[in-house]
């Protein structure tokens, strides 16, 4: 989305937007109080010394975490409007980002690896919020637990099904229910708080500190669980091209942070009051069936909308990927013309479907799932961090002195969870990891393969001088008419070109080559370029930014263009390239294998770049 508001976007829009966001951004975070604090408090201790230690903890990791090192810090690293771990990896210095050796090498593939995370993030979040509130069936009545996994299943075939109608027609359904959401668990947890006042001590951070200081290496352990309080803080920063900075940090200090907060000094309360009621502190801060169902029923709609942080985020992140030469070409398809970030991935949604449900049937209750689900938060957030101090002292060129201190802060919370979270491998953390390292190492080995492939191609291509030569032999004949030719690399012949050459012998009258520059920034402001190259050929240059879609018809019909290139009666000419084997060392079997695997199943160049069906000949290359 644009990140220059008007005066409508400033006011009202903000406003707007804010709520919209409650449903977006803030879904996976807000529902969080209905197991982190059971699950943190099992992990610490019942007496009540470890139950102010707990909330103790948990509102300083919000207020550090989310408050602090995400809104104030992170937030601040957009790329022109848009947020993510592959939007600030843009921002990295330049021999860091195109290394493909050395020793910057490692630090590729982290955030790479950091991306990867946000996808398993997007398979995990959907299975265990849905199945956490629908779990609470149970505590209405004991009969009724066993049909949490088919309804969990139901809930989420339906939420991945209406992903194509966009984030923001879902935030503007979504956001008004969230925001009866944070007001009832709020009220809900003042309530407790005005029976019992003995959690505000809990606000302290005397009590953290005096925990951590009784438990010594473990509260590690309890870390574990804490770290679900800010479960979606990454997704935070991912979305932060669909709604703006303003409108997110509105909600935030406006709504959200509040109603934590009283959540879970409220869940302290009662469980100070009734020790009983710990292994059900969220549910139990409400009596009678009546006001449970309605709880449940809310817990539930609020649960599906966490999964949407998620989902949507991994929409954003997918897209860059795609732009910026990660990963194969899919079908990417805005959902709103206003807001560029606001993107359907249809393949990657599918998958996040069906991977979801599957986890959900596979493990068949959230504590199943819990051990997997905090490892992939914990290692983005200290990629994320690591990421942050390259962009503060060569992007924002802060000093030292002050950078370090703040960055060690975020670091101490960081690596504690990763350590924390790394227990909990054997339980279930294998699983994102293992989602996590094949992501990245899918995305190294095309960006890589990329690499290998253009090179390939600029050593093979035939030169204009024989095109020259060709055209004024009596060997081809040529065509009335422009011919337009999408060309992979800059100042080579296109392939579809010299296919047409060698094999039909034939050439169109006047030849355009046009080339898509992908710019390390999420909008491209610059006009197309055209260079007159023979007096029969010229070379364009459309420029796109990493979150746009490139409407290539649209991009030559420019008035930049106006008179120089006759793009209504053009026809297209395009490459249907087949994978060739490189030569030994660049690429090793398996490298090859599921480079040609991806190659092969990229969406055709006519699709992604919008080319008129009618007027479009596909060349087929062949070995």
């Amino acid at each position: 989305m644009s990140q220059h508001p008007t005066r409508k976007t400033t006011v009202g829009g903000t406003v707007a937007l804010a709520v919209g966001a409650l449903g977006v951004v803030y879904g996976d975070i807000g529902t969080s109080p209905i197991y982190a604090f059971s699950e943190s408090v099992h992990a610490g201790g019942e007496s009540a010394d470890d139950i102010l230690g707990v909330v103790s903890l948990i509102f300083w990791t919000i207020m550090i975490v989310v408050s602090i090192k995400y809104l104030a810090v992170v937030l601040r690293a957009d790329n022109h409007g848009e947020g993510g771990v592959l939007a600030l990896f843009a921002l990295l210095p330049e021999k860091i980002r195109k290394a493909q050796r050395g020793k910057y090498v490692p630090v590729v593939f982290m955030m790479l690896l950091a991306a990867a995370f946000l996808f398993a993030d997007g398979l995990l979040t959907p299975a265990i919020s849905v199945l956490s509130a629908t779990e609470g069936l149970g505590h209405i009545n004991p009969d009724l637990a066993r049909f949490a996994v088919p309804a969990t299943v139901a809930i989420l075939a339906v939420l991945f099904i209406f992903q194509f109608r966009g984030s923001g027609f879902l935030g503007g359904i979504f956001g008004p229910v969230m925001l009866v959401w944070f007001v009832t668990i709020g009220g809900i947890g003042l309530h407790q708080v005005i029976l019992n006042p003995a959690s505000l001590s809990g606000l302290s951070p005397v009590h953290a500190i005096h925990f951590i200081g009784s438990h010594g290496l473990s509260t590690l352990i309890v870390m574990a669980s804490v770290i679900l309080s800010v479960t979606g803080a990454e997704a935070l920063y991912a979305d932060l091209g669909h709604f703006g900075k303003r409108p997110i940090r509105v909600s935030w200090f406006a709504v959200v942070a509040i109603s934590l907060t009283l959540s879970y000094l409220g869940q302290a309360s009662l469980i100070l009051r009734k020790p009983e009621m710990v292994t059900n502190a969220f549910f139990g801060q409400v009596s009678g069936d009546g006001l449970t169902v309605a709880l449940v029923i809310l817990a539930t709609l609020a649960t599906i909308i966490a999964s949407q942080a998620l989902i949507s985020g991994v929409a954003s992140i997918a897209n860059q990927a795609i732009r910026l030469g990660l990963i194969a070409r899919m079908k990417v398809v805005h959902t709103d013309a206003r807001h560029y970030g606001q993107t359907y991935v249809p393949f990657v949604n599918a998958l996040l479907g069906v991977g979801s449900i599957a986890l959900v049937i596979i493990f068949k209750s959230s504590a199943a799932l819990a051990g997997a689900y905090a490892f992939a938060i914990s290692g983005t957030m200290l990629i994320t961090t690591l990421a942050l101090f390259w962009v503060a002292l060569d992007h924002w060129h802060w000093k030292k002195r002050s950078t370090v201190p703040l960055l060690s802060l975020f670091l101490l919370f960081d690596v504690s969870f990763v350590v924390a979270t790394s227990t909990k491998i054997p339980e279930g953390a294998w699983l994102p990891l293992l989602i996590g390292f094949v992501v990245a190492s899918v995305m190294w080995i095309w960006r890589k393969g990329r690499t290998v492939l253009q090179n390939e191609l600029s050593d093979d291509a035939m030169s204009w001088a024989a095109v020259t030569r060709w055209r004024n032999s009596r060997k081809i004949s040529v065509t009335p008419g422009t011919g337009i030719y999408l060309a992979a690399i800059q100042d080579i012949v296109p392939q579809a070109l010299e296919r047409q050459i060698r094999v039909l012998h034939s050439m169109p009258e006047k030849i355009v080559v046009v080339n898509v520059v992908t710019l390390e920034k999420p909008r491209a402001r610059q006009h197309p370029d055209i260079v007159q190259i023979k007096d029969f050929a010229s070379v364009v240059t459309v420029y796109a930014g990493f979150m746009e879609i490139t409407n290539l018809p649209r991009a030559l019909r420019t008035k930049a263009l106006e008179g120089r290139v006759d793009e209504k009666n053009a026809t297209y000419f395009v490459a249907s390239r087949k994978f060739v084997r490189p030569p030994k060392g660049t690429l090793n079997r398996v490298e090859e294998l599921i480079f040609d695997a991806m190659h092969r199943n990229s969406s055709l160049a006519s699709d992604y770049f919008r080319l008129p069906a009618n007027r479009v000949i596909t060349m087929s290359i062949g070995d």
